[in-house]
């Protein structure tokens, strides 16, 4: 299967489809937050929450590139994680 079928096929609530997609871009996903974050505990759980709101909005994702689109959640992630932690020292 392609990624845009995986990615139709997750949006019609098929688990296996989306653990395909986290397969396969986990590792790009995790170096984006580890760059940012430079924790490598802070960096799995961005990575966590990335494919956790990834699975929540897949409904909402109109198409185009989804390598793109997790890893701008995985950039926000990555932020929220750095205000939070600017919050509370």
């Amino acid at each position: 299967m392609r990624e845009e079928e995986f990615v139709a096929a997750a949006q019609q609530g098929d688990v296996h489809a989306f653990n395909q997609l986290v397969l396969k871009h986990q590792g790009l996903v995790y170096n984006v937050t580890y760059r940012i974050l430079r924790d490598s505990e802070r960096a799995d759980d961005a990575t966590q929450e990335t494919f956790l709101r990834g699975f929540r909005a897949l409904p909402q994702f109109r198409g185009g590139s989804f390598k793109t689109w997790i890893l701008r959640i995985a950039t926000n992630c990555s932020y929220d994680q750095l205000r939070a932690r600017q919050r509370r020292p």
